[in-house]
């Protein structure tokens, strides 16, 4: 229970007190009480002997006690002979006590036998409130005893917190990692039996979240002593982020445990309440609105009613509707038909509809809540505007011609497209509307337009199409733009409504002309005359021919050109003549035929041409006619003596009459005068008493005598000389 150590001198850092109560001796040798007097002559009596000790060597020892905390009073704790040597522990005598400090509660907590030195408790020892004693004893003979009494620790202390419970307000927006502080637990008991750790207690009632634990426990290393490392602070660290809306509340149970064995522990309850933050947004309940309403609804009516729920406390909960900001911005917009009550949510008509203009509307409405920086929900409203059967049906052409004018070509085959014909009807059926709610377009009901034609007189027709409302015009029977050039079609589109409501369109439809018509002309043979003097363009004759196909196109347009014919020419002549030629034109353009050149009827005194007309079609059709021209004859030619002199003689007695020479001259169809030279030419002239002579020849009766006879020459035709 100890050990006691020797040392000579006086005791040191040691006070011997004996005044007072504390200070005087508990016993003499031999044992029995004293009274105050006799306690205050040993008191006297201690003073001087340890005074004379001091000033010799004294003999001074050491006595380590140890005793555990909490045994029964009168527990043996150990004698203070121990400490001396083995020699004095022998002998007799007695101790005097002192106490090491005024406070000491030595002779409170212990009995110290005066005679024996035997140590034993007073009272149950507490550690927690006084861990160590010390106190000096001495014999009669100078021996010093410094007794040290340790009061041993023992596991009687569990480790407890400053309260048994707390309650700590956490934001569900606290990231993980954030630590919260938590008071430490404290256990008086020293060394392994004091607080070693803590945990963190998994109710036994609650499943295991699959995820992990939200929370975790951080604290100082165990096992150190509190000065160097202590387990405080105490942190509970989030370990992941929390959701109010899963869980409003955590309940923790934290225990604190010591190292004794069995082991004591303390208990924190800790309630964590999620403080609620903005981190939900509105949630609607459909994720798309569909609602009708009749285009004839007043304003104000109620279309359909959107609702949205916030998981959120308080404002951040509280939900208000509206049209989304960009949409509601559009004067012209679906946003400006209807309106969305802000805190029911009810969408209402807010201006006059029109289904014709619009069958479908499209809002995006959005839910806000009242967050300092609030969330945004949205979703689309689809709103078909149901028909009231006000419009009449409408006719829609397509023609399949090069610029989509109204037009077909004579040619067209039996069966060929003349135009795309389709019929629609603003107008719904509300019973088919109401089955195609949701699908914008549907419901317009063309499978229940019929579509008539009048006016076609069996050369245009009507054929259905793949598609409902779709028809197309059809050449019935043959075209021919010659006879016909032009049909006045009426299509009649009626629909199914009660009453029934129709549309007519009017539609000229023009036959378009192909070549099928050949240029005609007017004679199939041309008699014309023209002088042998006419200069070269002169216009002898003019030929016309007519197409039948359509003015003023290529078909209609023609030109004229000449076909010369074989001629015959006049070979006979008294002298050279010119030859044979092409001696006429025409312009390609009017028909006119005109001289070539100059013309000599000698030659060729009549012309035989053909014409031919061709229209500027593809492929070209032509005719022809015939053109007879006569050259009428002008005295534009002198006879012609074979011979320029010719000799006779003549008897001197020749009787009159008598033929004594001829003479023979080349008129060139031209009748003659031959006469006797007159001495005034316009006083024979034409003279009916005259011979006269033609071509091939004459026989000239003298009526004079003379060696020579001048002859002149005059034309039949205007009596003028012609030569001699």
């Amino acid at each position: 229970m100890g050990e006691g150590h020797h040392r000579r001198g006086p005791p040191a850092g040691k006070r011997l007190l004996f005044g007072g109560r504390r200070g005087s001796p508990r016993g003499l040798p031999g044992g029995g009480g004293a009274t105050g007097a006799q306690r205050f002559l040993l008191g006297l009596f201690m003073h001087a002997w340890l005074w004379a000790a001091s000033g010799s060597y004294a003999q001074v020892f050491n006595l380590s006690l140890s005793v555990d905390e909490g045994l029964p009073p009168d527990t043996l704790v150990g004698d203070i002979r121990a400490g001396l040597p083995a020699a004095q522990q022998q002998e007799g005598g007695g101790f005097f006590l002192s106490e090491d400090s005024d406070d000491s509660p030595l002779l409170d907590d212990f009995h110290v036998h005066p005679d024996t030195g035997i140590i034993r408790t007073a009272r149950c020892l507490d550690r927690e409130r006084r861990d160590h004693y010390s106190f000096v004893a001495a014999t009669l003979l100078g021996a010093v005893v410094q007794v040290e009494i340790r009061v041993n620790d023992v596991n009687d202390h569990s480790p407890s917190f400053p309260r048994d419970s707390l309650q700590l307000d956490v934001s569900e927006l606290s990231p993980p990692g954030t630590a919260f502080r938590l008071p430490g637990a404290h256990d008086p008991d020293a060394g392994l039996f004091s607080t070693q750790g803590y945990t963190l207690v998994q109710p036994s009632d609650l499943p295991e979240d699959p995820a992990g634990p939200f929370f975790q426990l951080r604290y100082g290393t165990p096992g150190s002593s509190p000065s160097s490392s202590p387990l405080e602070p105490l942190d509970l660290v989030l370990l992941r982020r929390l959701d109010r809306e899963a869980a409003a509340a955590h309940e923790l149970h934290i225990e604190a445990w010591d190292g004794g064995r069995p082991r004591r522990t303390g208990h924190l309850r800790v309630e964590l309440r999620v403080l609620d933050e903005n981190d939900n947004p509105p949630v609607f309940e459909q994720g798309e609105y569909q609602a009708a309403v009749r285009e004839d609804a007043r304003p104000g009516s109620e279309v359909c009613r959107v609702r949205a729920t916030d998981r959120d406390l308080g404002p951040n909960g509280h939900v208000r509707y509206g049209i989304r900001a960009r949409q509601a911005l559009g004067l012209l917009g679906d946003a400006a038909y209807f309106t969305v009550e802000e805190l029911s949510g009810v969408v209402r008509v807010q201006r006059p509809l029109d289904r014709e203009a619009q069958a479908w509307h499209q809002l995006v409405v959005e839910a806000r809540d009242g967050g300092a920086e609030p969330e945004v929900a949205t979703v689309r409203v689809s709103i078909a505007v149901l028909d009231v059967n006000d419009n009449p049906p409408a006719i829609h052409l397509l023609f399949f011609t090069e610029g989509g004018v109204a037009r077909v070509s004579e040619g067209a085959a039996l069966g060929d497209y003349v135009a795309r014909v389709s019929v629609s009807d603003a107008d719904g059926y509300p019973q088919q509307e109401e089955e195609a709610v949701g699908e914008p377009g549907a419901g317009l009901g063309r499978e229940s337009i019929s579509l008539s034609l009048e006016g076609g007189d069996g050369a245009f027709a009507l054929r259905s199409g793949s598609s409902p409302g779709v028809f197309f015009l059809c050449v019935e029977g043959p075209l021919d733009r010659e006879s016909r050039d032009l049909y006045d079609l009426r299509l009649v589109a009626t629909d199914s409504g009660s009453p029934p409501l129709s549309t007519e369109e009017t539609l000229l439809l023009r036959i378009a002309d192909l070549n099928d018509q050949p240029p005609l002309f007017s004679r199939a043979h041309y008699l014309a005359s023209v002088s042998e003097a006419a200069a070269p363009g002169t216009a002898v004759v003019w030929v016309s021919a007519s197409d039948a196909d359509e003015p003023g196109t290529e078909h209609a347009r023609l030109r004229y050109a000449l076909v010369h014919l074989p001629v015959r020419c006049n070979a006979e002549g008294v002298w050279p003549t010119s030859g044979c030629g092409r001696s006429f034109t025409i312009d390609p353009e009017s028909g006119v035929i005109s001289t070539a050149r100059s013309l000599d009827r000698e030659v060729q005194e009549a012309v035989e041409l053909r014409v031919v007309a061709q229209d500027l079609g593809e492929p070209p059709l032509s005719a022809t006619c015939l053109v007879s021209i006569t050259v009428e004859d002008v005295n534009d030619n002198e006879p012609v003596f074979r011979r320029q002199v010719y000799n006779a003689t003549l008897a001197e007695h020749a009787p009159v009459g008598h033929c004594f020479l001829q003479v023979s001259a080349s008129c060139r169809w031209i009748n003659l005068w031959i006469l006797e030279r007159p001495r005034k030419r316009g006083q024979d002239k034409g003279n009916p008493g005259r011979e006269h002579c033609y071509v091939g020849g004459c026989t000239l009766v003298p009526k004079a005598q003379g060696p020579e006879l001048p002859v002149l020459l005059y034309s039949e035709a205007n009596g003028r000389p012609v030569g001699t």
